[in-house]
């Protein structure tokens, strides 16, 4: 069982908070695509990538910035190597000034039966400022649109701990994106990543970040709105109605193996991880030669593989499986009982370590205690 990712690097603008690898150069997208299509092949070839991924995700970038036809081209060719299952999700990353009737129609069609919006806010004023392309509106309609070509899977991705002047549009933005039609919900706490836009704006004090008992209170308003509106709380920053938690993503946290195709995506297969070049030029270059674009490699030591089983074990809501063979060398409950003492983890009758709600906001700091 493993996951395919396939980074698609086309942004016509980038946001302001962006620290992914993308570029502008549209002219770009066909070489790009044929370039992944013989990546595609080579791993295929591979006896360890032999069997058709349980699922694929197209992400970015900006996914729906490629045409329909360019779309058709890589799906077509990843069902010539691979008889996919019927009931195999297949994610598409979009941007919602994209998404257009003919647009969802078209991808339906390709059979992409998961919709990730980028929607990030329902304030006009906040989408300006984060410099994204779509207005509350238009986000509204793509849903709707999604929706109509029987596309039922829709996930949307906000931000909160906005910035002084715009973190009182938090609470409207987030009643309102669980009134509307969605099953998931992504929201993560706006991050100051080195050497992109917003981090300059903040150094030069052109905005000022949140306060942490800003982020704290938003944090856990938005744990009590999305329970409230029946959604489940599977990982840190996930929320889904039932039976719609992101397959793709899971796996990313049960340490199952993924290959990820395209510049800069990462793979992972037992205790092996490997990255491709963070260049589109170098990327298309390569695998016209039939040349792998990778740009270097590791392998997890034992401390290194105990420590991410820790990390993406607090992540998710059933929490660190003790019964893992990495774990039973360490002293972990040694380490875990001042927690657990405190209220902020939980040892559960099957033998697994959780947060507990009062310990959510304490994740990092208890990851690097139990590490």
């Amino acid at each position: 069982m493993w996951g395919l990712y396939l980074h698609i690097p086309f942004c016509p603008t980038r946001c302001i908070y962006c620290d992914f690898y993308s570029q502008s150069d549209l002219s770009l997208q066909s070489a790009f695509v044929e370039a992944l299509c013989r990546e595609l092949t080579i791993y295929h070839n591979r006896e360890q990538w032999a069997t058709a991924p349980r699922t694929i995700y197209l992400g970015g970038g900006t996914p729906s910035s490629l045409p329909l036809p360019l779309l058709e081209r890589l799906m077509q060719h990843i069902r010539s190597l691979w008889s996919l299952d019927e009931a195999i999700e297949i994610t598409l990353e979009a941007n919602p000034e994209d998404v257009s009737p003919e647009w969802a129609d078209g991808v339906a069609q390709l059979g992409f039966n998961r919709i990730s919006l980028g929607v990030q806010s329902w304030s006009d004023e906040t989408l300006c400022f984060l410099q994204r392309r779509h207005s509350a509106a238009q986000a509204e309609l793509a849903i709707s649109y999604i929706r109509q070509v029987g596309i039922s899977n829709v996930s949307i991705d906000l931000i909160f701990a906005l910035p002084k002047g715009y973190e009182q549009h938090w609470s409207d933005s987030l009643a309102h994106a669980l009134t509307l039609p969605v099953t998931h919900l992504s929201a993560y706490g706006l991050t100051y990543e080195r050497g992109t836009r917003l981090d300059r704006m903040r150094e030069r004090g052109a905005v000022i970040p949140s306060s942490e008992e800003t982020y704290v209170t938003q944090y856990y308003a938005l744990v009590a709105a999305c329970r409230e509106a029946g959604f489940t709380h599977y990982e840190l920053s996930n929320w889904a109605l039932p039976g719609f938690a992101s397959q793709h993503n899971s796996a990313y946290w049960d340490g199952t193996p993924y290959l990820g195709l395209g510049p800069s995506a990462h793979s992972y297969m037992a205790g092996h991880r490997w990255w491709n070049l963070s260049d589109i030029h170098l990327y298309i270059e390569r695998l016209q030669q039939d040349t792998l674009p990778i740009a270097d490699e590791e392998w997890l030591t034992p401390t290194e593989l105990y420590e991410e089983c820790i990390m993406l074990g607090l992540r998710i809501c059933r929490g660190i499986d003790l019964r893992q063979p990495v774990l039973r060398e360490a002293p972990l409950m040694e380490r875990a009982t001042p927690w657990i003492k405190q209220g902020l983890l939980s040892h559960t009758a099957d033998d697994h370590l959780r947060l507990t709600y009062d310990g959510l906001i304490w994740c990092d700091r208890i990851c690097a205690a139990l590490c």
